[in-house]
């Protein structure tokens, strides 16, 4: 069987990857269209270039025609059997082009995702300048607020569309619970670790004294989603005697208690990780967190962190049961890292625990069956 995978971003995305790689333990060909990276040796029989931009993202006429004449260009060459759709733009390009074998994997809740967007936007431009603007500035944000008004709702109707009409994997339960009121073709693959990847993990060390990791993409834009509010997280480790933290991912100014590791491949991650022994995810709570299912939990866990989350991000919660620490607020959060420190032992025990639980229940392939169900749903 031959898969084309979609999407409006090049590789890598490991989700994308580990989909391609769970066909092709059944022999399947798989296919990837969209942006090229040809600094990237991607696992895909075949790469086909789909060249998005900004604005055909945005749906501007030519653009977006222009994107699906690639696009109708690569299925017609390829004669794909399934066709995989990873964003909600080319699951709407694929419905256009004609009725194809399509499935859509929804990774972000992208009607609820636009929503965000509109937030950010809302919070950025109130707080401009202290909420005066110039005219050159109130026209820039009267043209962006009719963009992203206009995304926001042709990607809810359209998203509405595709999941009511296609079957759709998606990331977590609540995000399921909203889908299966207007279809019953809706998967569940969360998104955990390939054994491949965390196979030559050793068991966590014994720690001495506390330090925490949070790793995570740098927003270098000043408009941030705020569902990612870090506002006062890194302080913390300033004002406080909470031990070190280590940052993955991101690149600053290091101090004595908080030092930034920059980029770092997956390897390279793993083993940062494994030496520390907390692994935070310490967004502010927000009303989109109980659909949210950040990675970063699991990369955590099967690295034998003993994981600590936002008390609304309830997917985690419920993926990793009794093996993470919630916290309510930044308060919450000091207190519980400072208690921690002074029972290493019983937190090294917690450690061990968790690293075993993932290794025995948060593997991708625990549930790339739910993808082989999908594509027989077409």
């Amino acid at each position: 069987m031959k898969i084309l995978h979609l999407s409006d971003t090049s590789l890598p995305d490991w989700r994308i990857e580990k989909s391609a790689l769970s066909s092709k333990r059944k022999d399947d060909s798989v296919y990837f269209g969209g942006p090229r990276n040809s600094s990237y040796n991607s696992i895909f029989d075949k790469v086909y270039d789909i060249s998005w931009t900004s604005r055909s993202r945005n749906r501007f006429p030519f653009h977006w025609k222009s994107v699906k004449k690639q696009m109708l260009d690569t299925i017609i060459e390829l004669r794909p059997d399934i066709i995989h759709a990873h964003n909600i733009l080319s699951a709407k390009m694929v419905t256009e082009i004609g009725d194809y074998p399509l499935v859509y994997d929804d990774h972000e809740y992208w009607s609820m995702f636009a929503k965000i967007k509109l937030e950010a936007y809302f919070y950025y431009w109130s707080n401009k300048k202290g909420g005066f603007l110039n005219i050159k500035d109130w026209g820039k944000k009267f043209v962006l607020d009719l963009i992203n008004k206009r995304l926001a709702k042709i990607w809810s109707k359209s998203e509405k569309d595709i999941v009511t009409n296609n079957p759709t994997i998606t990331v977590s339960k609540p995000i399921i619970d909203e889908f299966i009121k207007f279809s019953n073709r809706i998967y569940l693959v969360p998104n955990f670790p390939g054994t491949t990847e965390i196979e030559n993990i050793p068991e966590p060390a014994y720690h001495d004294t506390l330090s925490s990791v949070y790793a995570g993409n740098q927003m270098k834009s000043p408009i941030k989603p705020k569902h990612m509010d870090l506002e006062g997280f890194f302080n913390l480790f300033e004002r406080n005697n909470i031990g070190k933290l280590f940052v993955l991912g991101w690149n600053g100014i290091s101090t004595s208690n908080i030092i930034f590791r920059g980029y770092l491949n997956r390897i390279q991650m793993y083993i940062e990780m494994q030496k520390n022994s907390i692994g935070l995810i310490p967004f502010k709570k927000h009303w989109f967190h109980p659909f949210s299912s950040p990675n970063k939990a699991y990369e955590y866990a099967h690295a034998g962190l003993l994981v600590m989350n936002t008390s609304d991000l309830i997917s985690i919660t419920a993926n990793l049961r009794e093996h993470c620490i919630q916290f309510e607020n930044y308060e919450d959060l000091t207190r519980k890292l400072y208690n921690l420190s002074n029972d290493l032992d019983e937190l090294y025990s917690k450690r061990l625990n968790v690293y075993r639980f993932a290794r025995n229940n948060l593997l991708w392939e625990k549930f790339e069956k739910n993808i082989f169900e999908s594509y027989k749903a077409c």
